[in-house]
């Protein structure tokens, strides 16, 4: 029996529009009526998951900044930031490379240098701060977050040589790159989640379709790559759901679990 949905935003529960479908509410309910608990799981920051996710509110959990931060019904559950070095590394080695833009991502606000940049940052996040220094900012840094006007997969290499060994790296999409701490991502998130409900394998339902999925996948038996997903989530999906553009994610759970709304 199925007792948690985890889904994926981007390409997975969200249109091509970035759009939650209006359906999304009344299938909530039905979820809720059941003791189905739903939860999003996201490289997005928090307050942008929740401005999403309004009318559920504290009601579902989420996994935010790609498994740095995680909050159970309204509360902070664990989050696990970047040492400064680190942060400050990457700054120093991104700087130099045109065409691109750093994003330091902490709890409730992301920090760029650029103002340009804002447009595009507001696509993802509904807190943001310009600033003169990346350096000097005070919070705890979760994630940072390199963005390329051109295509990342062109580059990633460069990162995965200069951090893969200390640092998550990973793409999410045609033009994001992720670095974190260590070991950290949605995957590991979900599995303390999972202990936090005492909840097996196959109670879990996954929907995904990114690089930034693929840890993740493993935490559930029903996991389902979208047919828009990437070779790699679809080779590690068991299962497989419509298209983003065809409300995969809803109509595959009103199908499992028998919703008619």
């Amino acid at each position: 029996m199925i007792k948690l949905i985890v889904t994926d935003l981007d390409g997975t529960i969200l249109d091509g529009e970035g759009k939650l479908s209006e359906e999304f509410e009344l299938v909530f309910d039905e979820l809720e009526k059941r003791d189905i608990m739903f939860m999003a799981a996201s490289g997005r920051q928090y307050p942008n998951l929740k401005e999403l996710f309004r009318a559920p509110g504290e009601k579902m959990d989420f996994i935010a900044e790609n498994g740095t931060f995680a909050i159970h019904k309204g509360k902070e559950l664990f989050t696990k930031p970047i040492d400064m070095d680190s942060v400050c590394e990457i700054i120093d080695y991104t700087r130099p490379i045109e065409r691109k833009e750093i994003v330091l991502n902490t709890k409730y606000c992301a920090y760029i240098e650029n103002p340009e940049f804002v447009p595009i940052m507001q696509i993802y996040n509904t807190s943001i701060k310009v600033v003169d220094d990346l350096k000097k900012v005070k919070e705890d840094v979760l994630k940072v977050s390199i963005y390329d006007y051109g295509i990342i997969g062109e580059h990633c290499s460069d990162y995965f040589e200069k951090f893969a060994d200390r640092m998550q790296v990973c793409t999410s999409g045609d033009h994001w790159m992720d670095l974190a701490r260590k070991g950290t991502n949605k995957g590991d998130a979900l599995e303390e989640v999972k202990r936090l409900y005492n909840l097996k394998d196959d109670e879990v339902m996954i929907f995904g379709d990114q690089m930034n999925d693929l840890e993740m996948m493993k935490c559930g038996y029903y996991n389902y790559a979208m047919e828009n997903a990437i070779d790699e989530v679809k080779e590690a999906a068991r299962f497989t759901a419509g298209k983003n553009t065809e409300n995969g994610v809803l109509e595959k759970i009103k199908e499992v679990i028998g919703i008619e709304v």
